[in-house]
């Protein structure tokens, strides 16, 4: 199984863990690490495309979390003529998911002061899986390697 995917399944694991009064720390966990799960899923996916195997890890590396944000939104309002409209739409519950999931990283390692529920924890973690499905189906259309692309290379003005 890939890291991202495993990530994934701790973050599913970590909202459930306490089966009664689930503990703060377990909650936040999880919301952080259903945001590296995301993260990760997509720093493959775009490495997977470079040639050089030995150089991929490296490559891994390059990848900043305020431009990854930076790309999904704006590819969340960019127009793609031509493109079949569910493959876009897919592509923006991916985008979105990523941007959203880094905010609410934050919020969750970083603001103390907000009380978090598994109800809430699960359904930012069920976000992902469902960004997973939407990257399954279109992950080799044109408009996914573009958003890759964007992914890594900082927009200049």
């Amino acid at each position: 199984m890939a890291f991202h995917d495993d990530l994934l399944d701790q973050a599913f694991h970590l909202a459930h863990k306490e089966p009664r009064k689930p503990k703060q720390a377990s909650l936040r966990r999880a919301v952080s690490t259903a945001y590296y799960a995301l993260f990760h899923l997509l720093i493959d996916q775009a490495v997977a495309n470079w040639r050089a195997q030995e150089l991929r890890q490296d490559l891994s590396r390059a990848f900043d979390h305020g431009v990854m944000k930076s790309a999904s939104q704006r590819f969340l309002t960019l127009r793609f003529p031509g493109e079949d409209p569910s493959m876009v739409e897919r592509l923006k519950v991916v985008a979105g998911t990523f941007g959203q999931m880094q905010e609410l990283r934050h919020t969750a390692d970083y603001n103390g002061a907000v009380y978090w529920t598994r109800t809430q924890a699960l359904l930012q973690v069920q976000s992902v899986r469902e960004a997973f499905e939407c990257w399954k189906t279109i992950r080799k259309e044109r408009i996914a390697q573009e958003y890759l692309l964007a992914l890594l290379l900082k927009r200049r003005a």
